[in-house]
Parts: structure tokens; C-alpha cells; sequence
């Protein structure tokens, strides 16, 4: 007995004094001392996204979360607090910085908690917000690191870029949609470690060298996207939604190389800013997976086959009436009239023009033209083989972009016919801009892509390039010319797409309207149709492809949708420098740039930047400084483009609005507040109110254009 008390008591004097335990053989010195391992994760950055001039389109960056103290013992070692102490103070600060309306922000710092949080608000903070909670001295506040994801253009391309979020299992950035989902793999890195010891007071210890595992950060991917050209695309689209003359519910297009099948830009709208995504208008990717009949974008194919196969000719004439079908062993040919018809087939708004030649057919969109073709010239299985060459009806397979195949419809001889005007079949609009190359590429059909390349981004190694795929010929060289020339009479004077013309280059063109099913309305919607356009520049050697489509009221005038159209042409002729020598209008020198931030200048020294700059300054307002500024700070604008600075609402004085466009009247409007009675297109012959007229947000001019 005496033996296990020495025993015992040795053991609790060593344990007590040396900190070791002699029986067990456990060291309980680092415990006694604080000390302990700590293991901190070292997170890996995901990969950049960039446009092909390297311009970021996603990038990481340091964001921080605000937590706050309410633990009322918690002290600095002062004695001072380390926790909220006035409330009212506190939720007033804090709901300035984050945007919290104040009453929440209170309720949340009232709470019976010792520590808070405030909801989304409170966190992805940038460090000017950190800093100025900081300078505000509100003791108790507290930061905490984070990585998050940033989209700096904020809408561009959004359904094709996606986005990605953080996953508190998988520790790091996931990607939910688009290019950051169908890339995860690539974008994403490998989180490094380090281990290392620290004392109680949570001091590193300075002998400890610790162990570390760097991080593998993720690989950059770059694309084939312009910048300048996506930005045009996506004001375009959503000027056609928000248009007045227009009121589309969706638009949606492409644009693309036809030599290199590169995507230049890819958009649609409504669309979404991935730094906080809203859905509420749905996140399908309408250019790859909204299915349409596009109308009479697909005589163009119908044509081409006709030519190839022979037995096209310009000048031969038709009758363009209405065209009754009748059906005879399976087959669809005219009727003399509408007896025994299954089904009349007119032109559109019923127009008719007596005899008439088929390219004018074909450059007024005349669908009894199609229809005396695939009747009397054009087998129609020959023309459904051609489809399937120019790849509709199957997946386009463009870098993993999610698509829909659309449907052949191709039974019944009427359904044969319709489908050479682009009426039953259905198709998306990356499909028909691939099959465009084909007659824009000397017969070639080129393949669409839109990822540049995949750089490691520690090494600089380039591990994937994108490649022009050639996907063969579908029409000889010749027949590629003798499409393009048609499409040259489409915006001819007196063709379907004369509104499509600019002055720095020739143009060629096709239009599509098509019925549409909507839903919960049986059969075609009699209201609502597609509206497309495949325009392409220059005539001369077709270097880009513009294709659009969007959803609107029939009856509409397209004229003021083409002008949103033709803002996308001039973007794209600036960028390749085409300029036209010989036309009405020679532009020599196109010089495209981001708009400075003039907002709190002084308007004369903006008024004089502006004009240095090549751009026409309109002054709204007699304020000393620009109080707002369109376009938006940043946007990439054209010299000679006119350039709105508001100076506040005393003394607006009514702009000369003669020669100016439908597109600058509402950003005039949309910048003023003026009203305007819009009618007519073109451009702008009369106004009802002088210039230099003074005016208010609540008076209205009637503005006629011609």
C-alpha cells in the first residue's frame, strides 16, 4: 500500500511539474503550455474566363463575410468592448454599407445570440466595404476571408458563361450552369494545406516549420467572344425587348465567323447577371436550345439546293398568286383553283405580283415561289436530303454547349412543301448559323465553336486549341456565289431586307417570319410570331454571320427592330475595318473605345473630352455636373456616336431631333424623362416642339420619321 502511494504520488508530481505522465507515457506538456496543431486549408484559385483580347469575364477575388459580436463579456484585453455596444449606431452604419434597410439590420444585432450574421447582404463584401465598417470604430465586427466568384461585365452572354457558387462540402467554387459547369473540371483547382503549431494566445511558434501543401489552381479558359461585338449584341437584343414600336417578350442571336466558325458573340434576352442570378424570366439557352420553325430564313437552303441540283433560274417567271395544293398519289401540285385544295398558300400579308421572276421571288420572300419549286423543279427528297447535309435535325456538338435537335416534320406532301419556306420543321438558331456558312463559305459548312483555348495557369502551357473543323461541302463554289448575289437583291431597294444597309460595307441578307405555338393556345398562336434575320458582311467575301430571331406581336413594323440590327453591323465593320469606297458614305477611320466615367465632372470639361474624342456630346440640363451619363460608363461606343450627360431637370432645353434615329430618341427619353409619340421609320423629319424649346418630364413631343 505504502509502495502504490509513492507510486501515485510520483506519477502526479511529474505530471504536475514536468507535464508527463509516467505510467501512461502520455506528454501533456503542449496542452499545459496551449499549445496545439492547427491545419488551415489554402484554397486554390478557379481559372479565369477571358474573350479572345483577354478582356475577364470571370475571375475569383477576395470577399469577406460580416459577423458580429453580441457576447457582452467578450472584451479587449483593455478592457474596452469587443461587441456590439450601441445598437442604433451599429444598424445604422451597417445598413448603409451593405444595403440592409435599417430595421432589419437592428432586428438582426437584437437577437438573443452571441454571435450574428446578416443573410446574403452581409456577405461576398468587398474591401472598400471591410474598410468602411472598419473606419466606423463599431466595436464588435468581425471579417471573414473568403473567395468568390466575380463577373465584372455582369450580363454578357450569361446563358452561355453560366456561373458558379460556393459548396460548403466540396470547399470551393462550383460551377451551376453553362461554360462554368460543363468546364468544372478544368476551371477548377486542388486546396493546399498548411499545418503548424500555435501557443495559447494563438501565436505561430516560431521554431515550427510546419508541414504545407501548395495549391493546384484551376486553368484558364479563353474564348473565341469580342468583347465590343458581344456588348453591341446584347444591347441590341435587349432594345428589340424593351423597344415600344417592338415589345418582343425574348430575343435571341448569334454572331460568328464563317471561315473560322468562331463565335464572336452569343446572347439573348431577358437574360441575367451572374453576380446574382434571377431566373424568374427562366435560364433556358434559347440560341442552342429553343426550337423554332424560323420561316423564311430557310428559303435560302431551298434555293441553294435548286441551284445545285440544276434546275434553277433567275429569270424564269411564276404565277405568285395564291397557290392551291392539291395531293395526287402522295404528291403535292397546284390546283387551277380552290376546289379540292387541302390548302392555300399565300405570300406574306397576301401580297401577290402576277408573273414573277424567281430571284425576285426569292428577294421579295415569296412563298408561293417555294412552293411552285418543290412542285414542279425540286424533288422534295432531295431537298429533305439536303437538309440533313446541313446538319439540322441532329446536335451541333459545340464545346459541350447543352442543345435541342428540333423535330422533322416530313410526312404529309403539304408538310413538304411548307418546309422549304421554313414553316413545320423546327430548328435553333446555332443550327441555321452553322448551316449559313455553307452558302457563305463557298459550299464549305464550318463547324461553330467558341473555346479559344485552355491555358494552365501557373505554367502558361497551353494544354487545348480550338480548331476550325470543316464539316465538308455541301454546294459547289459556284452555287455558294449565285446564293450570295440573292442575298445581295434581299436588301436591294425593293427587297424584304432593304433596312438592314449600312454605309460602310455591302450587306447581304435574308428574313424570316414564321408562326409560332405558344402555349395553351391550340394550334399557331394567330397573334404571335418569330421574327429572323441572317445577315452577313461584306458581300464581297463574306467574313461574319449576324443571326437573330425574337418572339413579338404580328403586324409590328420591323424597321425599328432593324435598327438595333444594323447597331451590331457598324460594330462589326469598325472591329474588321470594312469600309465601303464606293458607296453613299465613306467611312476612312472608325475608332472604338470605352466610354469614360464623366459622372460628377464638370459639363464643360465632359462636353470638351467628349468632342476631342469624336463623339456628339447632347447636354440635358443646366446643372455645373454630370449627374448620369449614356451609354453606361465602360460600354464600348463609336466615334461620331451621340453621347447623352444629364445635368439635372432645370431649364432642358428640346434637342433638333432631325436625322436622328428611333435607338437615340429613347435613350434621349430614357435619360430625360421626356415622352415621345414615336411613328414612322427611318429617321426623324419632324417634331412638334421647337428646338430649344424648354420642356419637362411631363410634356410630350410627336416625332414623325421618314
Amino acid at each position: 500500500m505504502a509502495l502504490l502511494f509513492v507510486v501515485v504520488g510520483a506519477n502526479v508530481f511529474v505530471v504536475s511539474v514536468l507535464g508527463y505522465h509516467l505510467n501512461s507515457g502520455t506528454d501533456f506538456r503542449d496542452d499545459i503550455n496551449g499549445i496545439h496543431t492547427v491545419e488551415r486549408k489554402i484554397p486554390a484559385n478557379r481559372g479565369k474566363i477571358v474573350d479572345r483580347n483577354d478582356t475577364v469575364i470571370a475571375q475569383d477575388l477576395v470577399a469577406y463575410t460580416l459577423q458580429a459580436s453580441l457576447d457582452e463579456s467578450r472584451m479587449h484585453s483593455d478592457k474596452t468592448p469587443a461587441h456590439i455596444d450601441d445598437k442604433e449606431k451599429a444598424a445604422k452604419v451597417i445598413s448603409e454599407v451593405i444595403g440592409t434597410p435599417y430595421d432589419k439590420v437592428l432586428e438582426i444585432i437584437s437577437q438573443d445570440a452571441l454571435q450574428v450574421e446578416f443573410g446574403y447582404a452581409g456577405k461576398y463584401l468587398t474591401l472598400d466595404q471591410k474598410t468602411a465598417l472598419e473606419d466606423s470604430k463599431i466595436p464588435g465586427l468581425m471579417f471573414e476571408k473568403i473567395i468568390t466568384r466575380n463577373y465584372p461585365l455582369k450580363v454578357f452572354a450569361s446563358k452561355l458563361i453560366g456561373y458558379s457558387q460556393y459548396d460548403e462540402l466540396e470547399e470551393g467554387q462550383i460551377g451551376q450552369m453553362g461554360l462554368e459547369s460543363a468546364y468544372n473540371d478544368v476551371l477548377e483547382g486542388t486546396n493546399g494545406f498548411e499545418q503548424y503549431t500555435h501557443d495559447r494566445d494563438n501565436f505561430r511558434l516560431r521554431f515550427d516549420d510546419g508541414q504545407r501543401k501548395d495549391p493546384i489552381n484551376g486553368n484558364d479558359v479563353k474564348l473565341t467572344l469580342d468583347r465590343g461585338i458581344q456588348d453591341s449584341l446584347e444591347r441590341a437584343l435587349l432594345g428589340i425587348t424593351q423597344d415600344p414600336g417592338v415589345k418582343a417578350s425574348e430575343a435571341w442571336g448569334i454572331v460568328m465567323e464563317v471561315k473560322t466558325g468562331k463565335i464572336l458573340a452569343w446572347g439573348d434576352a431577358p437574360s441575367f447577371d451572374p453576380n446574382a442570378p434571377d431566373f424568374s424570366n427562366g435560364f433556358t439557352n434559347r440560341v442552342s436550345q429553343s426550337t423554332f420553325e424560323p420561316g423564311s430564313t430557310m428559303k435560302t437552303f431551298t434555293v441553294a439546293a435548286a441551284i445545285e441540283e440544276g434546275v434553277w433560274n433567275n429569270e424564269e417567271t411564276f404565277d405568285s398568286n395564291p397557290f392551291h395544293v392539291g395531293v395526287e398519289n402522295n404528291k403535292a401540285y397546284r390546283l387551277p383553283s380552290e376546289d379540292g385544295s387541302v390548302h392555300t398558300i399565300t405570300n406574306a400579308g397576301g401580297h401577290t405580283y402576277g408573273q414573277m421572276r424567281y430571284d425576285y421571288g426569292y428577294a421579295l420572300s415569296s412563298n408561293v415561289m417555294i412552293a411552285e419549286l418543290l412542285t414542279r423543279k425540286l424533288d422534295p427528297e432531295v431537298f429533305h436530303d439536303y437538309l440533313y447535309k446541313l446538319g439540322f435535325f441532329k446536335s451541333v456538338n459545340t464545346d459541350k454547349i447543352p442543345e435541342e435537335q428540333g423535330y422533322d416534320l416530313w410526312q404529309e406532301p403539304l408538310e413538304k412543301i411548307s418546309n422549304g419556306f421554313g414553316q413545320g420543321s423546327s430548328a435553333s438558331v446555332l443550327q441555321l448559323a452553322q448551316a449559313y456558312t455553307s452558302v457563305l463559305n463557298k459550299g464549305v459548312m464550318i463547324k461553330p465553336y467558341y473555346i479559344d483555348e485552355i491555358k494552365n495557369s501557373q505554367t502558361g502551357e497551353v494544354i487545348y486549341k480550338g480548331q476550325t473543323q470543316n464539316l465538308g461541302k455541301v454546294f459547289s463554289e459556284e452555287t455558294a456565289k449565285k446564293v450570295q448575289d440573292l442575298m445581295r437583291y434581299v436588301v436591294d431597294i425593293t427587297g424584304s431586307g432593304y433596312r438592314f444597309n449600312i454605309p460602310e460595307t455591302n450587306v447581304i441578307a435574308k428574313t424570316g417570319t414564321a408562326q409560332t405555338v405558344v402555349e395553351g393556345v391550340p394550334g399557331y398562336s394567330p397573334t404571335i410570331y418569330n421574327f429572323s434575320s441572317a445577315v452577313a458582311l461584306p458581300y464581297e467575301d463574306p467574313e461574319v454571320l449576324v443571326y437573330t430571331a425574337y418572339k413579338a406581336n404580328y403586324g409590328h413594323d420591323v424597321d425599328y427592330s432593324a435598327v438595333y440590327i444594323r447597331d451590331i453591323l457598324h460594330k462589326i465593320a469598325a472591329t474588321y475595318g470594312m469600309t465601303n469606297e464606293g458607296g453613299k458614305e465613306s467611312i476612312t477611320e472608325i475608332t472604338v473605345q470605352e466610354l469614360q466615367n464623366y459622372i460628377n465632372s464638370p459639363v464643360p470639361k465632359a462636353k470638351e473630352s467628349l468632342e476631342s474624342l469624336g463623339y456628339k456630346p447632347v447636354i440635358i440640363g443646366d446643372g455645373e455636373t454630370v449627374i448620369n451619363q449614356k451609354p453606361e460608363v465602360n460600354r464600348q461606343v463609336i466615334n461620331n456616336e451621340r453621347v447623352y450627360l444629364y445635368a439635372g431637370d432645370h431649364n432642358m432645353t428640346m434637342p433638333d431631333f432631325k436625322g436622328w434615329t428611333r435607338k437615340e430618341i429613347f435613350s434621349f427619353m430614357s435619360i430625360s424623362g421626356l415622352n415621345a409619340e414615336v411613328s414612322g421609320s427611318g429617321y426623324v423629319t419632324e417634331q412638334s416642339i421647337p428646338p430649344g424649346t424648354i420642356f419637362t418630364k411631363d410634356d410630350t413631343v410627336s416625332l414623325k420619321l421618314n
